[in-house]
């Protein structure tokens, strides 16, 4: 259980600095995350006065220069800040934490063998308008056949892991645009490490219309490039077993998505 004077908990929201949701996004890391949680924000030198000013209650950090994206942005923030906690997260600007994300927490405070919880998200619009929820399961060894069938199993908004973790493997691959915590979580697994999920909505994701159809090309594009990188399944079997398990144990949410007649694009 968590019974320290200082912060425990590192969360990284790389940021333009120009989208009014990121006030949501602080104002609900402070609310869930309470004294457990050191939040920084990185971003463009440009922006570093005006962010500190508008909110001081988190650390600002300057990107270095020449940034390459998002994910050049996140390793030098985290790695910049990670040796001094236990564990760390990381999540958008114009996404944000519900109260079940304390559940991740609780799971790695009460397990030391697990060193990444997963949970759920919501599906939301630029207006705060629900869209849905996003499909998960707990078998999370099954992540590579469940990304060669299109099916993401996790996303980063839900997820929390041992700082030790993520600085063992040096971060992530800067090489992805848009893929990179996708291939992160896939190298952890195929060399054991030990996830555990948690059947509720922790986090919301917002949906940016004008911004799916690039996205998807890109991170169609990168996802082959990384199935690619692990060559043919030996058992294609499995993919098709998966796959079948998935639909089965999101039935609910499958059924949810047909009667709202709402299309929903980030995942299958």
């Amino acid at each position: 259980m968590y019974a320290m004077n200082k912060p425990d908990t590192l969360v990284v929201t790389p940021t333009l600095g120009n989208r009014s949701s990121l006030s949501k996004t602080i104002q609900t890391v402070a609310t869930v995350g309470g004294d457990r949680v050191k939040h920084v924000l990185v971003t463009p030198l440009g922006k570093y006065d005006e962010l500190k000013a508008c909110f001081p209650s988190v650390t600002i950090v300057p990107e270095p220069e020449n940034c390459r994206g998002i994910y050049t942005a996140l390793n030098y923030a985290l790695k910049k800040f990670a040796g001094d906690f236990i564990y760390l997260t990381y999540i958008n600007d114009d996404d944000y934490w519900l109260p079940d994300f304390k559940r991740l927490f609780s799971l790695l405070d009460n397990n030391e063998h697990v060193e990444v919880a997963y949970g759920r998200t919501l599906y939301v619009d630029e207006n705060g308008h629900i869209r849905g929820e996003q499909t998960s399961m707990p078998a999370y060894k099954a992540f590579h056949h469940l990304l060669r069938a299109n099916i993401i199993l996790f996303t980063q908004q839900a997820t929390l892991m041992r700082s030790a973790i993520y600085l063992q493997h040096h971060g992530f691959d800067e090489s992805y645009k848009l893929i990179a915590d996708s291939a992160f979580w896939l190298k952890l697994i195929r060399e054991g490490t030990k996830f555990s999920y948690i059947n509720k909505l922790c986090a919301a994701y917002t949906i940016q219309e004008n911004q799916l159809s690039s996205d998807k090309n890109v991170q169609s594009s990168e996802r082959r490039i990384l199935l690619n990188q692990l060559g043919k399944p030996s058992h294609t079997y499995k993919t098709l077993l998966y796959k079948w398990l998935f639909r089965v144990y999101n039935l609910r949410i499958y059924l949810s998505r047909i009667c709202s007649l709402k299309p929903l694009n980030p995942s299958k």
